[in-house]
This record gives C-alpha cells, sequence and structure tokens, in this order.
C-alpha cells in the first residue's frame, strides 16, 4: 500500500487541515494541504548515499565526498521541485451524470494552473476506505487512475470511472492527487473531496414484456411504441434499449444502430404500477422492469404515470419526467445510501 492511501496519512491530513466532508467552490491546493514524503525509490537512494558517505570517510576519498555532496544536492533539489510540482494548483468540480447500475459512473474535476510554469505527471484517483469482513477493520484501497499534465496558465480535465452495483444516490469519494516528477525520489500528494453525487437507476431488465395494456385502449388513434404488430420505422438507439429491438440489418449497411417502432392501437397513455406486477417479482425485479417500461415508453414518445408506494408521479412525457420517474426508483426503500451504489469489489475498481 503507498503511504498516500494509507489511512493514517488520510487521518493526519484531516487533523492538520481541519477538513471534514465535501468541498465547495475552487480549491487551492496550498503549501499546507501538499505533503511530501521520499518513495521506495529515494530511500533505496538515501541508503546508498550513507552507504557512499561513510565508504569515502573511512578511505579519505576527495572524490567520493564530492559525488555523495553533489548527488545529495540534486536530490534536495528534486524534492523541492516535486512540492512545487503540484502546490497551487486550483480544483474545481465539474459534473457527474446519473448512470444504470452496472454502469461506470464518471466523475469530472477541472485542474486549473493560474501559474507560468507547467505541471507534468499528476495522478488523480480515488482512495476508497472499505472494511475488510474478518477483521472489520477499515482499509484503503486505490482506484486505477489518470495522469495528467497541466500547460502553464492552463486548464485540464480529470475524469475518474467508479463501477456501480447497486442503485441508490452515490457520491464522489475522495480524490488524490500525487506527483512524482521529476527523479521519483520523492512523492507529493494531496485530497480532495468534490462536492459531486449522482443516481445510479436501477438496472433495466434484460428482456422485459411488452408495454401493459394503456388507459383507453379502445379509443381511436394509435400510438409509437417498441412492439406491436405494423412497423412503424426506426429511431436511433439510446442507452438501455433491449438488442431484440435494434435493426440489424440497417446497422450492416451504417454506422450508427437503430431501434424499430411499431403502431400500437392501445393509445399513448400508460400507467406503470408497482403493485400491479406479477407477485412472485421481488422489489430489486420490479424496479428493474419499471425502469425498462420507462425506458420504453419514453422512446416510443408515450405519456406514462408511475405509481410506487409512497410516490405518485403524474401523466407526462419527455426528458426530465423519464429522470424523475428513475430517479424515484433508484431512490425507492433504504438503499437510497452513498455507499450502497459503489462497487468495491470489483476487480476494476479499488
Amino acid at each position: 500500500m503507498s503511504i498516500t492511501t494509507h489511512p493514517l496519512s488520510l487521518r493526519l491530513g484531516d487533523w492538520i487541515a481541519g477538513r471534514r466532508g465535501a468541498e465547495p467552490g475552487e480549491v487551492l491546493l496550498d503549501r499546507k494541504r501538499v505533503y511530501i514524503l521520499p518513495t521506495r525509490a529515494g530511500l533505496v537512494f538515501g541508503a546508498a548515499m550513507i552507504v557512499l558517505l561513510i565508504g569515502s570517510i573511512n578511505y579519505q576519498l576527495q572524490l567520493g565526498f564530492l559525488l555523495t555532496f553533489l548527488v545529495t544536492s540534486m536530490a534536495l533539489v528534486g524534492m523541492y521541485h516535486t512540492h512545487r510540482n503540484l502546490a497551487r494548483l486550483t480544483l474545481r468540480a465539474q459534473r457527474a451524470q446519473n448512470v444504470f447500475a452496472g454502469d461506470v459512473a464518471t466523475f469530472e474535476t477541472l485542474v486549473v494552473n493560474p501559474t507560468p510554469e507547467a505541471r507534468h505527471a499528476l495522478h488523480f484517483a480515488f482512495a476508497l476506505r472499505l472494511k475488510r469482513k474478518p477483521e472489520r477493520k477499515k482499509h484503503v484501497r486505490e482506484l486505477p487512475g489518470v495522469w495528467l499534465d497541466v500547460p502553464a496558465r492552463g486548464t485540464a480535465l480529470a475524469r475518474l470511472g467508479l463501477p456501480t452495483r447497486r442503485r441508490g444516490e452515490l457520491a464522489c469519494p475522495r480524490l488524490r492527487i500525487e506527483t512524482r516528477f521529476p527523479f521519483g525520489l520523492w512523492q507529493a500528494w494531496s485530497y480532495y473531496a468534490p462536492p459531486l453525487a449522482m443516481v445510479v437507476y436501477p438496472a433495466p431488465e434484460v428482456d422485459a414484456p411488452p408495454l401493459p395494456v394503456a388507459a383507453g385502449a379502445g379509443r381511436e388513434g394509435a400510438g409509437l411504441a417498441s412492439s406491436g404488430e405494423d412497423f412503424a420505422g426506426v429511431r436511433p438507439y439510446q442507452a438501455g434499449d433491449p438488442q431484440k429491438m435494434i435493426a440489424w440489418r440497417l446497422a450492416a449497411r451504417s454506422d450508427e444502430l437503430s431501434v424499430k417502432l411499431f403502431e400500437s392501437p392501445s393509445g399513448s397513455e400508460l400507467t406503470f404500477d408497482y403493485q400491479q406486477l406479477p407477485p412472485h417479482l421481488d422489489t430489486e425485479a420490479r424496479l428493474s422492469r419499471l425502469t425498462r417500461w420507462v425506458l420504453m415508453a419514453e422512446a416510443a414518445q408515450l405519456r406514462y404515470a408511475m405509481h410506487v408506494p409512497g410516490k405518485h408521479l403524474p401523466l407526462a412525457s419527455g426528458a426530465d419526467h423519464r429522470d424523475r420517474c428513475l430517479t424515484a426508483l433508484a431512490l425507492f426503500g433504504s438503499s437510497g445510501s452513498s455507499s450502497s451504489a459503489a462497487d468495491p469489489t470489483t476487480a476494476t475498481t479499488p
């Protein structure tokens, strides 16, 4: 484990700076927020310099003294440049888009360099506090991060992904910024807690049944739906559409995916009721089916309402209505905590 992700380092940094929770607005990485220690290579280098100094003293080697002090002074100058490579940067939280369970949640942070010196080899990553089941002790596992170079008086965008597994609200974990530039003998690091959060929607059911019969099925008129008898055309593919609805023949002749639409004589107003779903489905299966139906109805440009215990969304359509319905499904019950949405066991995460 790197010293930058050790729990003691996290607690010590919080105690020194007196920080708790997310940090809104622009955050300046001043000298009080940047910590520096030698790396493993730096410790080996220091041990070698001590051995070289002792040998020079024993054998009265003038060139040995010259080499020892010259190389040591270069290492000390490298310590200054390593610290300066990270200090005085400004961090600003950008955005986090909602995703479906099983997808990768992306958090974006803008890095601003107001100085005339370019910054090189900056490593941005998450450090999550997790619990070991046997000992119930907290430890920190590192997430694969991104490397950035920030030009002089310029900006760079750090996009960090966090795989998700369960629905709920997901807050951005603590961000760790580290650099070992230029020699790799020192590591300077700092921590930042972006005030970003997203909603992880339930994963849509893979083979969901067709949309339920709409109210007023006997009325005149027809609407577009993703299932039916009469083919009515195609529309561009959207995330969450089932693969069986993709027009594969058309996709073979084009670089873009399209989804087939059919004429639906059952009207264009639907009601999705949690209580009306088959009783053999558990809570997550019901939410998964409702998620798929919301996506299908929105893709077919139908008006729909939704009833879940404790929540009623009236008849409407559009992207805002879809997001409200999906958010209500994601936060249904007691699993809306931020920690429940992250997947700490995935191999690609910490």
